[in-house]
């Protein structure tokens, strides 16, 4: 049950890290997230893969 709720709270997380780089890249709102040496779109596209990754995780072998 704890990795079901995971896996829904980051694929909520990825979902809302998408929206935000598409409208982002329009500058609609601003891109905030920022890693050392990466620049603002690959961070936000980077938030939303590994949260996608830990999504994938948590329903792994889900019966």
């Amino acid at each position: 049950m704890f990795k079901k709720n995971i896996g829904k709270l980051s694929l909520a997380l990825a979902f809302i890290a998408a929206i935000w780089l598409i409208l982002g890249m329009f500058n609609v709102v601003p891109l905030v997230f920022k890693l050392p040496n990466e620049t603002y779109v690959r961070s936000h596209a980077s938030l939303a893969v590994i949260s996608l990754l830990i999504a994938s995780w948590a329903f792994w072998n889900e019966d």
